[in-house]
């Protein structure tokens, strides 16, 4: 029988002394036992769920698919199977369909045909499945570790149902630290690393990069090496990027969703470090209250694992933006640029460069799962701890 944890007003979830000794280190970055993934929506998924287990191979994780059935399937050919023939599912959206706490318990609403997917990672971690009221996405939350303590990332919205004190009890936390909503969900704009660090996407600084691009273009074309040929090449890869820089400054300009140096100030204040990257390009479909954000590239929204020489693995999004734009190898190495290598730089003093994968699955599907459903590889992957999913 599984276990209610009350709403806000009536939230009286105690844990069990058990618990309380149980060494965790957090959902920030950490060491990963294992991802569970459910896409399998159409053939194209299934490369991104063999990119994943290509990767996790290497760097000492496990991929598990499950479906509607009673398994956890990890090996390929087998999975291969479920996008052969047309099988109803669970949700792609893995990363939300169950939170996996601190204390090893898994919470979903109960009410959700994704309860069975929750029973299905409590079976893997062998921990407790948990009802609870006024469920939060896994999306729009994060574990993060001060010390020896457990916080919790939560998107501001989420206080409109939940009190503070109560996600304390419900997720095993010293500290709940909401997040300003730039987005539909928190794994959308921020992500943290280790040692209270975090990723905040901040556009100003993909504006400037663009900027500084179409800089070098104008440079390069005037050099000594630049052919005639080339200099046609580049009018055309400046004239995209132009256009593209000048709708995305009217789009960042205007949108009403908070910017990336309030969600700063809220974590400086609350003693970690932002560190401000160009992780994001979107356009914004405004209406009267807020602005919902589609996104074309989107780096915030990853898988990160901790080796265990202490070196971070960052999955993350691979974006059309330099097939769209001319950004070809050959035009990037000579303006020094493309919008892959513009994130790298931005994170090498924290992830070395071969630590660093782009996902896409079969003629690119992530990028189009970003444009048309709003969700990339973090979405996709609910992430199970090393020292939890043994």
């Amino acid at each position: 029988m599984a276990t209610n944890i009350n709403n806000t007003t009536g939230c009286n979830f105690s844990r069990p002394e058990y618990l309380q000794k149980i060494s965790f280190k957090g959902y920030d970055a950490r060491p990963l036992s294992a991802v569970v993934m459910t896409i399998n929506d159409e053939p194209d998924s299934i490369n991104i769920i063999k990119q994943m287990s290509d990767i996790g191979a290497k760097e000492g994780f496990r991929v598990y698919f499950t479906n509607q059935t009673n398994k956890l399937y990890a090996n390929l050919d087998t999975i291969k199977k479920f996008f052969k023939i047309c099988t109803s599912g669970f949700s792609k959206w893995a990363q939300d369909m169950a939170v996996l706490t601190p204390e090893n318990r898994v919470l979903q609403d109960s009410i959700r045909i994704d309860a069975d997917f929750a029973r299905r990672v409590a079976s893997l971690t062998k921990g407790k499945y948990t009802d609870c009221d006024n469920y939060i996405e896994g999306g729009n939350l994060f574990f993060v570790k001060n010390g020896d303590k457990e916080e919790l990332f939560v998107g501001e919205n989420e206080l409109l149902k939940n009190s503070a004190d109560c996600l304390k009890q419900k997720y095993g936390v010293s500290k709940v630290i909401p997040l300003p909503q730039a987005d539909f969900h928190l794994d959308l704009f921020i992500r943290p690393l280790d040692n209270k660090r975090v990723l905040v996407a901040d556009d100003r600084l993909t504006i400037k990069a663009i900027k500084k691009a179409i800089e070098n273009i104008a440079k390069y074309q005037i050099s000594k090496t630049c052919t005639k040929a080339e200099i046609k090449e580049l009018d055309d890869v400046k004239k995209g990027l132009k256009t593209m820089l000048k709708d995305f400054e009217r789009d960042v300009k205007h949108t009403k969703n908070p910017k990336a140096d309030e969600i700063a100030g809220v974590l400086k204040d609350n003693g970690y470090t932002p560190i401000m990257v160009p992780g994001r390009f979107y356009y914004a479909i405004p209406d009267k209250n807020k602005d919902d954000l589609v996104h074309s590239l989107n780096y915030m929204n990853a898988v990160v694992h901790k080796k265990n020489d202490g070196s971070l693995v960052f999955v993350t999004n691979k974006s059309n933006l330099n097939k769209d734009y001319g950004l070809t190898s050959e035009i990037s190495e000579k303006i020094d640029f493309d919008f892959e290598k513009m994130f790298i730089k931005s994170v090498q003093p924290y992830i070395k460069q071969e630590n660093i994968y782009f996902v896409e699955g079969t003629n690119n599907k992530i990028a189009r799962l970003l444009e048309t459903e709003g969700g990339g590889i973090h979405c996709l992957c609910n992430e199970i701890p090393a020292q939890i999913g043994q």
